[in-house]
């Protein structure tokens, strides 16, 4: 049988013997180190770096920095993890040592430089179908199947984030980590431990009573049966087999096997023969468990040739199985072909909770298919809306709308405007969280009609703020200007003259200033009455929420509603232009403002397309009618645009009930900028194969613009 710790040492030995005196870093912290290390006690080992720590010590060594690695003067660092991983520790760490002349290898001894050339990463299981796998069963009559990460998969990252679950769901500071270490802690010194001994060595780690474990206990079971779903096209393979071939299951696991057949029966996996664990059988698939199943089956009357195994890793399912004389083919886990996929960069970052669910529910969705990347060259395929809305659209405006509400919780706001049209979905998203987060207090607030024409038409009070309104960018003649801004009719000639006529403009303002003014006067004192309407009011301190705007607008009603506070939260603010703002607003931003940071973000490369999909689909407002009724603009866009429209919204807002299911205290997690950026930036074609015809039509107009553009370009 091929332990995994063996393995690597074999290889270990085999490629760096002769380099036993030089000084070495080896990079992960994991158990496969730890034991490596007390086998290679003669090389110079100077240290270990890791992902996530940066200080500290394991297993007797030093955990270093980039800082750390600069003094030690080391050349050499070797990486101690899964092949699929390397791609993303090699991205991870590249930078850094091509810039100070170190190599990176894996235990093999490859130049990692060499082999992650380019963004591509076309590996021999992209070449694998799903007819292959089917023609090997065809082969066989005894089939068996992993459990984890073959046929189920949780709609996490990694499965210790479970227990970060629990500690949230029970407010139990460090119980991710005492039950990681206490699983740690039997593994190393029995091997195949059940949840019970796990309970056991946690409750002498923490102290608790033992009832109250019971309790804990108990809510593991019910989390991993909550975060646990199938992969489906697997699934679907299960079932087509099934009554015509035998059917096993082979599990190393430390859950019973009757909580394992409750998690196989929610998914849709029944009829199989029987199923084997490793905490019940004493023994795990790189020990004698696949010897045991063997044996059954040749009292049955079967001989080794006429099994195949199906399983996700490559030591444990793959190599063991064929060493206890079974065939076997590798399926690649979720998170596996993440890490060989294009989509690869996002492991190279600091992760916090919330991006480890985010990147957890892409992989269910993009990698649920263990086939998906099959001749790709692991580049993933979109091919309908919902997926590509979900996706790829979904997590910026997720993650927005929860740093929304986390700032202006801390703001002391007590009222939150929505304005039309570009909070619309927004406003929908908030009411969705908090549904999920009852007892967070958040503040009411309204859905309010509004729009630049709107704003700056009713705070016109003299000539300077017609020249004002009438100097910002126009693309049409002056009449269109005139009737678009003031909503006065100029002489017909007025239609043949551009508006960056400023001579002629000038002239047409100062003709029509009269009715200018007048017709500001009623749209302002309509629009008061509408603004009496709702609760700005009853409140001092209002949230005022936009998506990528100068301000024009809260400037605006900060001007029409002098003595409230108000507090601008914006996706991202766009620089004013010179003289555009005539106060000081308050504005908090989840981007930078739009500048020096444009090249490193891809909000700046794609955020008309997300203001684009998140307005309301009905028409622009114009203004306040004499009879108090809300009137719009003429609609620019055609139904088909709307309706896309619509689907992408619809998307977004499954993505965020299930979001706020998944992650428990939602408005108290940290949110971070980077994974959000990274997933947006799939959408070019470097990362991502995009077939969707319906997204190449869609156009957005600006009506206080007088102009109309393509997006976005599939």
């Amino acid at each position: 049988m091929y332990h995994e710790a063996e393995y690597i040492y074999q290889e270990f030995e085999k490629h760096f013997s002769k380099r036993s005196k030089e000084p070495l870093i080896l990079y992960g912290i994991g158990k496969n180190t730890g034991e490596l290390l007390s086998r290679i006690q003669a090389y110079r080992i100077v240290g270990l770096m890791d992902g996530k720590k940066k200080e500290g010590t394991a297993w007797g060594k030093p955990i270093l920095d980039y800082e750390d690695v600069l003094d030690l003067k080391v050349k050499t660092i070797i990486v101690i993890a899964r092949p699929a991983v390397m791609g993303v520790i090699y991205h991870r760490i590249s930078g850094f040592c091509k810039q100070n002349g170190i190599t990176v290898y894996d235990v093999k001894g490859n130049d990692l430089s060499k082999i992650y050339v380019n963004q591509e990463n076309d590996i021999p299981y992209f070449k694998q179908s799903i007819e292959d796998l089917k023609n090997e069963i065809e082969k066989h009559s005894i089939i068996s199947f992993d459990v984890f990460d073959t046929l189920l998969m949780r709609k996490v990252l990694y499965p210790a984030d479970i227990f970060t679950i629990m500690e949230k769901k029970k407010s139990f500071p460090g119980f991710a980590h005492l039950r990681i270490e206490a699983e740690r802690q039997l593994y190393e010194e029995k091997g195949n431990p059940t949840l019970e001994d796990i309970y056991e060595r946690l409750q002498r780690l923490s102290g608790i009573n033992e009832s109250k474990m019971e309790e804990i206990q108990a809510l593991e079971i019910a989390t991993e049966m909550e975060y646990i779903v199938p992969r489906k096209r697997m699934r679907a393979l299960f079932n087509s087999i099934r009554g015509k071939k035998k059917i096993y299951l082979i599990s190393d696991m430390y859950l019973p096997q009757r909580i394992i057949a409750q998690l196989l029966r929610k998914c849709g996996y029944e009829g199989y023969e029987a199923l084997y664990v490793s905490c019940e059988k004493g023994t795990a698939k790189s020990e004698a468990l696949f010897d045991i199943y063997l044996k059954d089956r040749k009292r049955d009357g079967y001989k080794g040739c006429d099994c195949l195994h199906i399983g996700d890793n490559e030591i444990a399912d793959i190599m063991n199985a064929k060493a206890a004389g079974m065939d076997a083919f590798p399926v690649m886990s979720a998170r596996e072909m993440l890490e060989s996929s294009s989509f690869r960069g996002l492991l190279a970052r600091d992760l916090s909770f919330l991006d480890h669910l985010t990147i957890g529910c892409l992989c269910e969705k993009a990698f649920q298919d263990p086939f998906a990347l099959y001749g790709t060259k692991g580049k993933p395929k979109i091919e309908n809306l919902q997926e590509f809305s979900y996706l790829l659209i979904a997590p910026m405006i997720f993650y927005f709308t929860v740093w929304l509400m986390q700032q202006v919780r801390k703001s002391g706001c007590d009222y939150v405007l929505y304005p039309s049209r570009d909070a619309y979905l927004i406003e929908k998203l908030c009411r969705v969280i908090c549904e999920k987060e009852p007892e967070e207090e958040y503040p009411e607030g309204e859905y309010f009609y509004t729009s630049r024409r709107a704003i700056l038409a009713a705070t016109i009070w003299d000539t300077a703020d017609i020249y004002h309104v009438a100097s910002m960018d126009f693309w049409g003649s002056i009449s269109q200007l005139f009737n678009k801004r003031f909503h006065v009719d100029t002489d017909t000639f007025a239609e043949t003259i551009k508006a960056d006529n400023h001579e002629k403009l000038m002239i047409y303002l100062d003709k029509y200033q009269k009715e200018i003014l007048e017709q500001s006067a009623r749209e302002r004192n309509h629009y008061l009455q509408y603004i009496s309407a709702t609760g700005i009011p009853m409140h001092k301190k209002i949230a005022f929420i936009d998506f990528v705007a100068a301000g024009k607008v809260q400037n605006g009603l900060e001007k029409l509603v002098k003595e409230k506070e108000f507090l601008g939260f914006y996706f991202l603010r766009r620089e004013p232009d010179r003289g555009e703002i005539d106060r000081d607003i308050q504005v908090e931003t989840f981007y930078p403002s739009k500048g020096a940071f444009e090249i490193d973000l891809n909000v700046y490369k794609y955020y008309l397309f997300l203001e684009m999909v998140l307005t309301s689909c009905e028409p622009t407002f114009d203004f306040i009618t004499d009879d108090g009724e809300v009137s719009f603009m003429k609609e620019s866009r055609t139904k088909d645009h709307c309706e896309i429209v619509n689907a992408i919204q619809n998307s977004i807002m499954e993505y965020t009930r299930e979001l706020s299911e998944l992650c428990p205290d939602l408005l108290n997690t940290q949110v971070n900028q980077n994974i959000p950026d990274m997933i947006l930036g799939f959408l070019d074609k470097e990362y991502t194969t995009l077939k969707l015809q319906e997204i190449t039509s869609m156009v957005l107009t600006d009506e206080f613009l007088c102009q109309t553009f393509n997006i976005f370009q599939v």
